[in-house]
């Protein structure tokens, strides 16, 4: 059963007042997955209600209010799933699971900080990136859960099994016309800029943490802030043009990343 299959299966269930089937299928498919916790709290969440339906201790029309936000919840959980598998497709394609030597258990992998890409451009940049570095045994893996009482959990799990991070910084905010420092002396005019997407930052600054080979990619149009900045040279900081995918074969940054390469292959073979 694919992702397709099982939300419609899911969806039936759950139209029919089958909710205790729908979060089986859930829980089944999802077993191996980063999601299991929240499938888990789901399940947990259904089989209360139930027992104090079974109790009397709650009335039937606000039980039945329950379950109903509880579909409502299972809908959401779908929904933002398959967006997020639609965006991995879209990134990565085939080449989301490298094949090197015949062997993508061969390839090493690196963490790669990115925000989702909302454009053509960044959709080709991403794409090339991650054809460019799996020809180089480089396996690059974006964070495959989530978890909302603790963001950073998940992002540290990642961490811990890389090899190295890969920071591509691109546009997710443009402000025409604003004020930063609003209502203050030291408010300044803040107009025409692109920032980057904050998690960034903090990705970036969990990578340096573990002493982890890093290189920062970022778009030349970005406002220099935080940890993503042109004066932090020995972050790897490297300045590029989303519109021109091709540049990353070309000098200087190809030599900036061949250099970080090499790093990562070096830190993979001391830490096995």
């Amino acid at each position: 059963m694919d992702f397709s299959d099982l939300e419609k299966n899911v969806r039936e269930r759950i139209k029919i007042g089958k909710t205790g089937e729908a979060l089986e299928l859930l829980n089944a498919f999802f077993k191996e997955d980063a999601d299991s916790n929240e499938i888990a709290l789901l399940s947990a969440t259904y089989f209360s209600i139930v027992e104090k339906s079974r109790l009397g201790t709650t009335s039937d029309e606000a039980t039945t209010l329950a379950i109903n936000r509880l579909g409502s919840h299972i809908f959401d959980f779908l929904t933002a799933k398959k967006a997020y598998l639609k965006y991995k497709e879209l990134t990565f394609g085939a080449s989301a699971s490298p094949t090197i030597a015949g062997n993508e258990h061969d390839a090493i992998t690196v963490f790669f900080s990115v925000g989702s890409p909302h454009n053509d451009a960044q959709h080709a940049y991403i794409k090339h990136l991650t054809e460019y570095f799996s020809a180089h045994g480089i396996k690059l893996e974006t964070l495959k859960g989530w978890d909302d009482n603790d963001p950073l959990i998940p992002i540290i799990q990642e961490l811990k099994k890389s090899s190295g991070c890969l920071v591509l910084a691109l546009e997710r905010y443009y402000v025409n016309q604003g004020v930063a420092k609003r209502g203050s002396e030291q408010a300044n005019e803040i107009k025409d800029r692109a920032f980057t997407s904050p998690w960034l930052h903090i990705e970036t600054a969990l990578a340096r943490s573990f002493d982890l080979p890093l290189i920062i990619l970022k778009e030349e149009s970005l406002e220099n802030e935080g940890l993503i900045h042109n004066d932090k040279q020995e972050w790897g900081i490297v300045r590029i043009n989303q519109a021109n995918c091709k540049e990353i074969e070309e000098y200087p940054i190809k030599n900036f990343i061949l250099s970080w390469i090499n790093q990562v292959k070096k830190y993979a073979r001391q830490n096995k």
